[in-house]
């Protein structure tokens, strides 16, 4: 009986010692920020669990969230992207100061977004980690039923950033199927948030594409809906800003019409690779900040207070599209019809975020260039580019030849073309070497139609040979 007491006597000074030593660790990575100089290790990133499956209750429970319904947990769109938030990139351990650094302006600042999902926080402490602003979730519209919910904590946490001189904006998640929708949910913002003194960007967070109540929303729509969103937040005098993550700027929304407003851009990177224009960047979901429990999602802004005019809204250094190979293009004139759906682009590029919107079968285009891969279009007196050189019905217009028949020697080299258009791709049968003899059967002021291999071709020539033999039978008069 004594040894057993002597053993449990043992286990609890071991489970003591652990803990103390856990406090300690906890303490030894506490850090403060200086907004001038940062740290080599001022915010932990704590490196992402692979296996890690996502289980809102047991995350409510652990967290001590309180909710007054655990049923508006479920239609929350957060948990679907918890779910499968390695669409934004892996997290990486990097450090704030790497971060801040990437792409710095001298209006450069590091901050934190923060929802229901980071339960209490100290705010206090967050301000005493040198975090300059922060974005808080205000609200989000159900997956499946549409209504619009207050973030549980909203009101706690922009009290708390408030109260504690911390810089503050809002993000709303969207889950809106139509203008109508994303209008409905910026003035529901808007009328949150009057009363309180927001100094940063009113955002519009999408994530969520062809999935619950979004099922079968076109890519355009969700762009005309953050733009509707925007449109009316800016309105009201806030500055609004569009969240997403790299891979829906650069492939789902129609991003080229987003020139005029702010990008937040979610990329889980030691370094962004999106080469757009952005204005924030959340560089992992991984951070740790003292004052929160647990992972919290980090920010670089490329602002400060935007409600300040004599700040510099230009942005520098975040716009860097890379050395791109030009693509080339054969000029043409040809109105024509699409023989299928395309997505229409500002330049001729998909690693850029260049969309421009939708086209449909059949509408009716012109087609200016042609490339290997792409087409130069002109549509209602704009410029787009078309990457499927397959999309449109080849009007070629049929040419007339005047029938000749020549054995000829060539003087220069030559491309023999298999159809008589020098701007198709993939036309060039072979090339003809001087002193080559071949027999010309036709002509016309552009090209020359020749028998070569006992099947017709054509040169784009008409002064690459000399007569050797005219072949036609002419009687003597």
């Amino acid at each position: 009986m004594k040894r057993k007491g002597v053993l449990i006597v043992i286990s609890l000074c071991l489970v003591l010692a652990m803990v103390i030593l856990s406090f300690a660790l906890v303490n030894h990575n506490s850090y403060a920020l200086n907004n001038e100089e940062i740290p080599e290790k001022n915010i932990e990133v704590l490196e992402p669990v692979d296996d890690l499956v996502w289980n809102e209750d047991l995350y409510l429970e652990a967290k001590n969230i309180i909710l007054v319904d655990k049923e508006v947990a479920k239609e929350d769109p957060a948990v679907e992207i918890k779910k499968n938030d390695q669409v934004k990139g892996k997290a990486k351990a990097t450090t704030a100061k790497k971060a801040v650094e990437k792409y710095e302006t001298n209006e450069t600042s590091l901050g934190i977004d923060v929802s229901t999902w980071q339960g209490n926080i100290d705010w206090k402490k967050v301000k005493n980690a040198g975090i300059n602003f922060a974005m808080i979730r205000c609200g989000f519209r159900g997956m499946d039923s549409g209504e619009i919910k207050m973030d549980s904590y909203f009101l706690k946490n922009i009290k708390g950033a408030i109260a504690n001189n911390i810089n503050v904006g809002v993000y709303f998640f969207s889950m809106a199927k139509n203008k109508n929708e994303a209008i409905e949910e910026a003035e529901w913002v808007v009328n949150l948030i009057k009363d309180y003194d927001i100094s940063y960007p009113v955002a519009i967070d999408t994530e969520i594409f062809d999935k619950y109540r979004l099922k079968g929303v076109s890519y355009s729509t969700l762009t005309n809906n953050a733009i509707a969103f925007s449109d009316y937040v800016k309105s009201k005098g806030y500055t609004p800003m569009i969240y997403s993550y790299a891979r829906a700027f650069n492939q789902y929304f129609d991003t080229a019409k987003f020139d005029n407003y702010r990008i937040w851009l979610a990329q889980y990177n030691d370094e962004a690779t999106y080469k757009g224009r952005y204005y924030m960047w959340q560089y992992t979901s991984s951070g740790s900040v003292p004052g929160i429990s647990g992972r919290v999602d980090m920010n670089v802004s490329y602002f400060s207070v935007t409600n300040d005019a004599t700040k510099r809204s230009i942005v520098n250094g975040v716009y860097k599209p890379g050395n791109l190979d030009e693509v080339e293009f054969k000029e043409l004139e040809m109105n024509t019809t699409l023989t299928k759906d395309v997505s229409l682009r500002i330049s001729p590029y998909t690693t850029i975020p260049n969309k421009a919107g939708i086209l449909n079968k059949g509408t009716k285009i012109k087609v200016v260039g042609l490339g290997k891969e792409w087409v130069k279009i002109i549509y209602e007196d704009n410029t787009y580019y078309i990457n499927d050189v397959n999309s449109f019905v080849m009007n070629l217009e049929e040419l007339e030849f005047t029938e000749v028949n020549l054995t000829v020697k060539v003087n220069k080299e030559v491309e023999v073309l298999y159809k008589p258009y020098d701007f198709l791709y993939d036309n060039v049968y072979k090339k003809l070497k001087v002193d080559d003899e071949v027999i010309v059967i036709g002509s016309n002021p552009e090209y020359v139609k020749i028998l070569l291999d006992e099947k017709e071709y054509y040169v784009n020539d008409i002064e690459f040979y000399e007569i050797l033999n005219d072949n036609v039978y002419r009687p003597s008069s």
